[in-house]
């Protein structure tokens, strides 16, 4: 049976909530005693207790959007997660959540008994809300897990190859003791030359037809197991693979086990690199898309008088609309005010190029000091975008990236971005092989990511806007 993200999600929504209410009545009744024995319950004096009730939807949605927030929820940190990492991020959370409420009680609602017992305030504020948060929590990950290995539910997994690699992954994963979660669908053939190893009733498809399987078999996880693989056709898969928005493994070489590249999630694991990981917690990634949201909707509202000049200024056609490849490898509509000739590229795609002459008198004004680039903050508020990520790029330019950096593809495992490690490093590309350099640092960010790098990169990029070191 395959392991339900919809369904899980809602066991945990459930029991946060019942945690939460629990703890808040609890808590109150406990601050109404003074800290002692609550029992037996005073009703006539709990009716009239204005900070249980009018306090407990308020406790009840705070609590929530600081769970949600700290990714707890997120598809990738719910069904893949460890014990470990789950008591962390409710400890972690839970200490947030306590100091802030803990500070707006002592602010806001300074009651006498409140004030008098901070101490205990504080500890049983903490206390109530952790144990039963993480208690719950932790039945439904231990049933989860016991689940798993009993081999009663399961990650929908599709193999590519079906050679020796892709039966020893078979054999490998049959001979666990404890199941790792991989329920195998089936198995893809490859236009590669393998000696046909795994049972040929598993045979579902060809590679031709992946995408089409992913959606019939509700595939969760892919796992690249085909016999003599080079790294080009890694990324090709990969490429193939990345639209359907699974996650990508595959088997590792010796050179990936000596330089470090696999990473062990369990002690008694199958070796994998995930090529579909992000090196960031759900919480970053969930600030960093809360960040482009707010910034962008700032943005837009603040920038309304400098959109209506351009509009004015430009007149014929302002607004500038072309095709970008972004998200697992999806096309969106990406917008620019338009700085060249309406008919600039009549004759097919063709990169910038310095004091090019389809360029209009405002137009390089506006590249100069990437003003251009305004519009795009509506791409990053619809979620085509986020404001730091690689640059996207149009499919015919990724089409010829590819054929010398087949690695390319690994950008696409990330929103592209308003601005870019690449754009800040080394600028706008004017040629193919700058094209690809500047990749080199945008697969040098994705290695790296985290709210910092974000951080620099975006103060970084307000310096080349005002220096106008733009092309």
């Amino acid at each position: 049976m395959r392991l339900d993200y919809k369904t899980q999600l809602y066991k945990y929504l459930v029991s946060d909530t019942l945690s939460c209410l629990l703890a808040w009545v609890f808590y109150c009744l406990l601050l109404q005693s003074g800290f002692h024995n609550p029992w037996p319950v005073d009703v006539q004096v709990l009716r009239m207790n204005e900070l249980l009730w009018y306090g407990l939807p308020l406790v009840w949605v705070f609590w929530m959007l600081l769970f949600a927030l700290s990714g707890y929820y997120n598809r990738e940190e719910l069904l893949f997660k460890s014990r470990l990492t789950e008591f962390v991020v409710t400890l972690s959370s839970v200490i947030v959540g306590t100091t802030i409420l803990f500070l707006y009680l002592l602010i806001v609602k300074p009651d006498p008994l409140f004030v008098n017992l901070y101490e205990r305030s504080f500890f049983w504020l903490f206390a109530l809300f952790f144990s039963l948060v993480y208690s719950l929590r932790l039945m439904i990950t231990n049933r989860m897990s016991k689940r798993i290995s009993e081999r009663k539910v399961g990650f929908s997994t599709l193999v590519l190859g079906t050679g020796n690699r892709a039966d020893k992954f078979s054999s490998d994963v049959e001979r666990l003791h404890k199941s790792l979660g991989y329920d195998i669908r089936g198995y893809v053939t490859v236009p590669k030359r393998e000696a046909r190893k795994v049972d040929e009733r598993m045979v579902v498809g060809s590679i031709e037809e992946v995408e089409e399987l992913i959606d019939r078999l509700e595939v969760d996880v892919v796992v690249i197991a085909v016999d003599g693989i080079t790294e080009p056709e890694v990324y090709h898969y990969m490429h193939v693979l990345c639209k359907k928005g699974v996650k990508i493994q595959v088997l590792p070489t010796n050179y990936q086990l000596l330089t470090g590249a696999v990473r062990m999630n369990t002690i008694y694991g199958i070796p994998m690199v995930d090529l579909t990981a992000v090196h960031m917690t759900g919480f970053q990634k969930n600030v960093k898309r809360l960040f482009d949201v707010v910034v962008s909707l700032v943005m837009l509202i603040v920038l309304i008088p400098v959109y209506l000049f351009f509009l004015l200024l430009i007149r014929e056609k302002p607004i500038y609309r072309q095709e970008r490849i972004g998200l697992h490898g999806k096309p969106f509509i990406m917008y620019k005010f338009r700085t060249m000739r309406l008919d600039a590229e009549a004759h097919g795609p063709c990169l910038a190029q310095e004091d090019d002459s389809r360029v209009t008198p405002w137009g390089g004004f506006m590249r100069k000091y990437r003003l251009d680039e305004l519009p795009q903050f509506y791409n990053v508020l619809r979620g085509d975008m986020s404001l730091v990520g690689p640059r996207p790029e149009r499919s015919f330019f990724i089409g010829q990236i590819v054929k010398q950096a087949p690695y390319y593809y690994m950008l696409s495992n990330v929103r592209p971005g308003l601005t870019s490690w690449g754009m800040v490093k080394y600028g706008t590309a004017t040629t193919l092989d700058q094209l690809i350099e500047r990749a080199d640092y945008d697969l040098l960010y994705l290695e790296n990511m985290s709210l910092s790098i974000d951080i620099k990169i975006a103060i970084y990029t307000v310096k080349t806007i005002v220096t106008g070191e733009g092309l």
